[in-house]
């Protein structure tokens, strides 16, 4: 989860390049600064956030929140009306599967 200022060009422009980093990196875009991404441990969770820890943008807020397996499969998705897709409807259109 992150918050990173967009005030000026340059900042937009080191946003967009942390949120396609988490692109290239795996995640899956959860809200529009909320990144998931399903990994075998922790071990492998904390690997992967001291690799992105080097490219956070000056001034950002960045938050890691690592959750099990369990957890994530309890969650509960709720659309309103008006919604066109939602995450697994997006998932199945471009190919993913849920591994867990």
């Amino acid at each position: 989860m992150f918050d990173i200022p967009v005030r000026t060009k340059t900042e937009m422009r080191k946003a967009t390049r942390f949120r396609n980093l988490l692109l290239d990196e795996g995640f899956v875009m959860k809200q529009f600064s909320v990144y998931i991404k399903p990994v075998k441990s922790l071990n492998v969770g904390q690997t992967v956030t001291r690799k992105l820890s080097k490219f956070i943008p000056d001034n950002s807020s960045i938050s890691f929140l690592y959750i099990t397996d369990k957890q994530y499969l309890m969650t509960e998705n709720y659309l309103g009306k008006n919604c066109e897709e939602n995450e697994e409807d997006v998932r199945e259109k471009n190919g993913q599967l849920l591994l867990f």
